[in-house]
């Protein structure tokens, strides 16, 4: 379920005064990784909205599970647990990358909107067909 993986080194800057990611930081690697998933789709964001979509979120939710430290790799697994009327569901797993050790667990909703009207719209097809193709019919 998660065909896409966005790898990243935990920076200084990624870091609370307790020398672990700082929550809202795990955020950031949501993201990436979504945005690194729109690209394997060979869907990136100026390419939903050059065809006249947008999409913006709705929801967001993390479950902390270990914490990651200075210096480790971590990878975060993404793909779409669900696809709605009007929205996406990610789903998004965050593991140290040497062990494996599960850091954390995600799920952003993004509503698609008519780029135009601000408004929110059905899925598009080509959006569907995309995920499908990428998560081998899973997502749906």
């Amino acid at each position: 379920m998660h065909p896409v993986c966005y790898t990243r080194k935990v920076r200084f800057s990624d870091t609370d005064c307790q020398n672990v990611v700082f929550n809202a930081t795990y955020f950031v690697y949501f993201d990436d990784a979504i945005t690194d998933y729109l690209e394997a789709l060979g869907l990136p964001y100026a390419e939903i909205v050059r065809r006249g979509h947008d999409m913006v979120l709705a929801r967001a939710e993390c479950d902390f599970r270990s914490p990651a430290t200075l210096g480790e790799t971590l990878e975060t697994a993404v793909g779409v647990e669900r696809v709605g009327n009007t929205s996406l569901v990610f789903a998004l797993a965050v593991k140290e990358a040497a062990t494996g050790r599960l850091v954390a667990e995600g799920r952003e909703v993004y509503v698609v909107l008519d780029a135009a009207s601000k408004t929110s719209t059905p899925v598009p097809g080509y959006l569907r067909d995309a995920i499908s193709a990428l998560q081998g019919g899973r997502g749906e």
